[in-house]
């Protein structure tokens, strides 16, 4: 009987989950192009069907719209501009496996989103990759290249043949009282494109990926020049906030191994020097440093740019714990920069 509920209620999940697929509410006048060969100032030509041994690239259109407008972009809080990225494989009208597990689209360039149209990768050539995707909506987490690569598996491509590739970009959507609506306000382009898969290119895609990733982390956040809160470090007033104590900290607690820390500074902040976090029952949990410290490092040859944030656990009777990096920003996914450059 216990089989039964779980499997009643995994096809009721997976009945919902399909159905939010087709639920989101299309932008008027936007178009989905696609190609063999990267977009740049319009649309010619593109394809609607492809081989696995193709490189594909896509672009959206707005009919006198910004993606900033269109996607009502304005509700995004986080430091970049994104866009949510769904591939999925059909055959025969059946969702073949999943879609991709990545599935937020850097629009690092605020100039971007006040335009009409969006270039972006698909399943790229590895040599020439752009496009950033992120399992987090800030980017602080590993980046990656083309969602079609995510879904090269059994379960997307279970036998050669030909399938329907289904693409959409969206955004959730806020209400004026800044709550979540429901999917079907969620604006989005979708259109899809056949896929004429053969097992013999598995594992050149499987490769290709691979290096179009390794391309995109490299040059995604890369850096021109060091950010001037190293040259113009801001101070606190806290003793336990001097110079010295932060250096300890950062010292004891970020990793070491391949991980080597160069310099760090203060980054700019406003409003309170520290800051209570309580959980959903109003019970304290730590404070923290509102400022995140910015660090710049070495990692297996390269040098980053990230940061650290620093708390303090709550113990009870009114005191707190040591002071500790509480999260950082992951070794590999800070914003790259050449390592003459830090000095």
């Amino acid at each position: 009987m216990n089989k039964i509920i779980v499997a009643v209620c995994l096809l009721c999940l997976t009945i919902s989950a399909k159905g939010q697929y087709e639920t989101m509410s299309p932008i008027p006048g936007a178009k989905m192009y696609f190609s063999d060969k990267p977009f740049t100032t319009n649309h010619d030509g593109s394809k609607t069907s492809f081989k696995s041994s193709d490189f594909i690239y896509g672009r959206i259109e707005l009919d006198n719209q910004t993606l900033l407008d269109a996607f009502k972009m304005s509700s995004i809080k986080t430091k970049y501009y994104y866009l949510r990225f769904w591939v999925c494989s059909y055959k025969n009208g059946e969702q073949q496996g999943s879609k991709n597990s990545w599935e937020y689209l850097l629009i690092k360039n605020e100039d971007d989103v006040k335009k009409n149209f969006l270039n972006f990768d698909i399943l790229p050539a590895p040599t020439a990759a752009t496009s950033a995707m992120c399992g987090l909506e800030d980017f602080t987490s590993n980046i990656a290249g083309g969602p079609l690569y995510f879904i090269v598996n059994q379960s997307s491509f279970p036998e050669d043949g030909e399938y329907s590739i289904q693409v959409r970009l969206f955004l959730e959507s806020f209400d004026g009282w800044g709550k979540r609506q429901d999917f079907e306000k969620w604006p989005e382009v979708k259109d899809e494109f056949k896929f004429n898969f053969s097992s013999n290119d598995i594992q050149t895609l499987k490769k290709n990926g691979e290096i179009g990733d390794e391309l995109v982390r490299k040059n995604t956040f890369r850096l021109s020049k060091l950010p001037d809160y190293f040259s113009k470090p801001n101070t606190l007033g806290d003793p336990m906030l001097t110079n010295a104590n932060i250096s300890a900290v950062l010292k004891r607690d970020l990793p070491s191994g391949n991980m080597t820390l160069i310099k760090f500074a203060v980054g700019n902040y406003t409003g309170p020097l520290w800051q209570v976090e309580k959980n959903d029952l109003g019970l304290i949990l730590r404070r923290y440093v509102t400022p995140d410290i910015k660090i710049a490092y070495k990692f297996e040859g390269d040098c980053y740019i990230g940061y650290a944030r620093l708390w303090q656990e709550y113990v009870g009777g009114g005191k707190y714990g040591p002071l500790i990096v509480g999260s950082r920003s992951c070794n590999s996914c800070g914003e790259k920069i050449d390592c003459s450059l830090v000095k």
